[in-house]
């Protein structure tokens, strides 16, 4: 779903594992002056916050860092980099039905900012549906999609008004999907 919306919106879909050849990919960001936005479920999360490190690197913007239920296999805080301009978290507490994300494996990160500059984190941890249903790792596409506060759609087209009020053309977007298999 992740992979269709984005495509949809225009958007460079990337597998996580493919960050040792990520700067080929990138030779056309280098003239950019507007900025990207980064996305990432699960792994691909932490693969984001990878890239993000990189373009800073690059001295290319990262407007927007939108992960969704980011896992990581060590460490309590994924670190958003501190000149990331927006970051949105969306992650959920009850676990993964796949069985190796059994435990603390299968719940989303917390995310923290490194440094002192003024990111902008905006964080969401929820249970369950609106309806009630509860919610697993493997659900939280579909609620980034349709329930979160900030919609998936609105930050691949760009719309959220805190991060481009003023803009009318799209900011390139880049996607990494982590993808488990049974």
């Amino acid at each position: 779903m992740l992979v269709e919306a984005a495509r949809r919106a225009g958007a460079h879909v990337f597998p996580p594992s493919a960050g040792w050849i990520l700067p080929l990919f990138f030779s056309g960001l280098w003239e950019r002056t507007e900025g990207v936005a980064l996305f990432g479920y699960s792994r691909g999360g932490v693969s984001a916050v990878r890239l993000a490190r990189f373009l800073a690197k690059e001295r290319i913007r990262v407007v927007l860092l939108y992960l969704i239920d980011p896992i990581t296999f060590c460490g309590r805080l994924l670190s958003i980099p501190s000149w990331v301009e927006h970051a949105f978290c969306c992650r959920q507490r009850a676990g993964a039905r796949f069985w190796l994300l059994r435990g603390r494996l299968g719940r989303g990160t917390p995310c923290r900012v490194e440094g002192a500059r003024s990111t902008v984190l905006e964080e969401e941890v929820v249970d369950s549906f609106p309806d009630g249903r509860p919610l697993r790792h493997e659900d939280m596409i579909r609620y980034a999609l349709d329930y979160a506060r900030l919609p998936l759609e609105q930050g691949l087209t760009c719309s959220y008004p805190k991060l481009a009020p003023d803009r009318v053309e799209p900011i390139p977007q880049l996607v990494s999907q982590s993808v488990e298999r049974p």
